[in-house]
């Protein structure tokens, strides 16, 4: 078995595959929409993303890869190099009819979003969409949970954006040849080793005192008890906080980053509070208008990196998070920011990400076995209960303040998804690019008709967040400006941090993209 080759997945990593169904497939990804005149002479632009990729893709080794399981569950699945390897598998062509809009490309990322990957290959697809007005090319992305956590700093989507028109000139990869995998009965003889009693005693001995000093140090009693009260407490479910079925609606807005930083200055926190302000305000909003009782709470997850240095250029789930109780209450804008703000400070202070990420770690030490039944019953308590812990995912991506460009051809919108789970039908996720916030909403297609509500809300509620920053006069002036009534304030949201999208997340630290040369040093080993 020397000359073999097989990574194992982490237990959290393996979670999101034996916690996938049919009806709730547990991958993340985005629509790009690209320019569709490329911005130099012989520029390929969207269109060339095949050979782009194939150009490119020696950098990213897992996505030649796939899962290997093992009989029974014994042990974690591992990742094996795929022999039967097929770039045009998953790299796809498709057309828009006539006339091409937003919103045709919306129904098809969402058909795109509602189909599983095939789990015996490796799991990720990426298909360019042609037919959008404007000359506009798409690229429908997604990628399994199980691969990245969201801000895992270099995937594929990410090496194939250049931050200048002309592309970065790549070293001609080697020819690929799949390394040889283990067979079923070598992966069980292993794991036969590695569970010896006198080996298991020596890892309970060496991670004893590394546990208790992450316990007592790092993970404050209060953390652990706030989380720990957060996921045992009911909540009160919405009504897209039922059984999800197989079908999928998407919807998209984008504001101006520069009105959250108004916000921001205006009334103190910081741009993420201002969008989890927001949100807050537009679901309450969105409920009322919907004659819809408006619960006092709402309740999010919101992911966060755990990710450090030492990860940053490797794929895999390095996530934790926190429960955020957003308070549905009618307020104006600035005391909605300040308890945001209060309470995403509260959550920072008690470490409450911490003491979550110790208790996810748990899954590292739990038996494969045990691990895929726990994913099954989570699954089946959640089709039968509408008993809410939370209500939505909220998933926050900071991304690089200037345009990014593929074969030559520029970014200009960007639409984040993140998947929703069995009582979760809707989640959100949002990413900043290039001076504007974009906002992508993913929700069950009978569940949430109206979605588009929801974004409508979103928008108007950044404008008049912005409009409560002006003086007294000058804000008269522009509501009556505006067009419509504007409805009472309602909610106050949640902390973000994570998620979901592999989007923009720049691997260097300061925004812009990884080097073709250290992005190859670092997946040589990965």
């Amino acid at each position: 078995m020397s000359d073999t080759h097989s990574e194992p997945l982490t237990g959290l990593d393996s979670w999101f595959l034996y916690g996938e169904r049919h009806e709730a497939p547990l991958h993340i990804g985005a629509t790009y929409i690209f320019e569709g005149t490329p911005r130099f002479k012989g520029g390929r632009g969207a269109l060339g993303l095949a050979q782009t990729i194939e150009e490119r893709l020696h950098l990213v080794p897992r996505y030649r890869q796939k899962v290997m399981w093992l009989p029974g569950n014994l042990g974690n699945p591992v990742w094996v190099d795929d022999p039967d390897f097929d770039l045009s598998y998953h790299v796809r062509r498709a057309a828009l009819p006539s006339p091409g809009d937003d919103a045709a490309l919306r129904d098809y990322t969402a058909r795109v979003f509602a189909r599983p990957l095939d789990l015996s290959k490796p799991l990720w697809e990426m298909t360019v969409v042609e037919g959008l007005s404007g000359g506009r090319v798409a690229v429908v992305n997604k990628v399994h949970h199980a691969m990245v956590d969201g801000i895992s700093t270099v995937d594929l989507a990410t090496l194939l954006l250049d931050p200048q028109p002309e592309p970065a000139k790549y070293p001609k990869p080697r020819k690929w040849k799949a390394r040889p995998a283990p067979t079923q009965g070598d992966l069980v003889r292993r794991i036969a080793t590695d569970l010896s009693p006198i080996d298991a005693l020596k890892k309970l001995a060496e991670l004893r005192p590394q546990a208790l000093v992450e316990t007592i140090l790092r993970s404050p009693w209060s953390g652990g008890l706030q989380l720990a009260l957060a996921w045992l407490r009911p909540g009160s479910p919405m009504f897209f906080n039922d059984k999800i079925g197989p079908h999928r609606r998407v919807h998209a807005i984008k504001v101006p980053l520069q009105d959250l930083k108004v916000v921001k200055s205006a009334f103190g926190g910081t741009v993420n509070d201002v969008v989890l302000a927001v949100i807050g305000e537009a679901v309450g909003r969105w409920l009322d208008k919907r004659g819809d009782a408006v619960p006092d709470v709402l309740r999010v997850f919101a992911p966060v990196s755990v990710r450090d240095d030492s990860y940053r250029y490797k794929l895999g789930n390095l996530v934790s998070g926190m429960v955020v109780e957003v308070p549905l209450t009618p307020m104006t804008p600035q005391k909605r920011l300040s308890l945001v703000t209060a309470a995403t400070g509260d959550l920072k202070r008690s470490r409450q990400a911490v003491a979550a990420h110790t208790l996810s770690n748990l899954a590292n030490f739990a038996p494969a076995t045990i691990q895929a039944l726990a994913g099954r019953v989570v699954t089946s308590q959640a089709q039968w209960s509408r008993q809410a812990v939370i209500n939505l995912v909220a998933t926050n991506i900071p991304g690089p303040q200037f345009p990014f460009y593929t074969g030559g051809a520029e970014l200009i919108d960007v639409w984040p998804l993140v998947a929703i789970y069995h009582s979760l039908g809707l989640n959100v996720a949002i990413v900043s690019y290039n001076g504007s916030v974009h906002f992508g909403l993913l929700a069950d297609r009978d569940l949430v008709p109206d979605l588009d509500q929801f974004g409508r809300h979103l928008a108007e509620a950044v404008a008049d967040f912005k409009r409560a920053t002006l003086p007294t006069k000058r804000r008269s002036r522009s509501a009556r400006g505006a067009s419509g009534p504007r409805k009472k304030a309602a909610k106050k949201p949640v902390h973000l941090r994570v998620d979901d999208e592999p989007v923009m997340a720049a691997p260097n630290g300061d925004g812009r993209n990884v080097r073709p040369d250290a992005a190859a040093k670092v997946h040589d080993v990965v």
